[in-house]
């Protein structure tokens, strides 16, 4: 497919690009960093032991999975990270993966924020239903609060992210940017 130069290209494209190269590039460095940290780390944590412990306060399933793949799952945000770049260029250069891609990081980035709100919240209701400890009633109450305001704040920036992701994808999907791409859609 013939690829039009990025000077001859919309405004919108080109500068959403150039964000999101930048935004791509600090995000693979710092996935690069995790992956190193995750690797030295947990070289020196005894693992067996934070389970052990973690076994004794019936901890959920998905805890205990994250802890034994926290080096996978590093480096799968760092897979992540760089896909996104990759679609990021793409997208500069009106590739038309280009433009798939990156429509589908925003799609699936508006999506995972809410899966986030849903993460934070079974993380919450594990911490509160906690066997009570002697002396922890204002802990407790200090955490229900910190809940409802983590949780309200994630929904607004969810639904922000949301509306700014789909204002995106409607922009990129107007015929004439799809043109740039050489994309038609009948």
């Amino acid at each position: 497919m013939a690829s039009v130069p990025a000077s001859a290209g919309s405004a919108f494209v080109t500068v959403t690009a150039k964000v999101s190269i930048a935004i791509g590039i600090v995000a693979t460095l710092y996935a690069a960093m995790q992956v190193i940290a995750a690797l030295l780390l947990l070289g020196q944590v005894d693992l067996d032991t934070v389970l052990g412990f973690l076994a004794t306060q019936s901890a959920p399933a998905p805890v205990l999975w994250v802890l034994t793949h926290l080096t996978t799952i590093a480096v799968g945000f760092l897979l992540v990270s760089a896909a996104f770049l990759a679609v990021s260029v793409g997208l500069l250069r009106r590739r038309a993966w280009g433009w798939w891609g990156f429509v589908v990081f925003m799609v699936m980035g508006a999506a995972a924020n809410f899966a986030g709100i849903a993460a934070v919240d079974g993380a919450f209701s594990w911490a509160q239903a906690l066997p009570p400890q002697p002396g922890m009633e204002q802990m407790r109450s200090e955490l229900a609060a910190l809940r409802v305001m983590s949780l309200a704040a994630m929904w607004v920036t969810a639904l922000v992210f949301a509306v700014l992701h789909g204002l995106v994808v409607w922009q990129l999907c107007r015929p004439d940017v799809r043109a740039e791409f050489d994309i038609r859609v009948s």
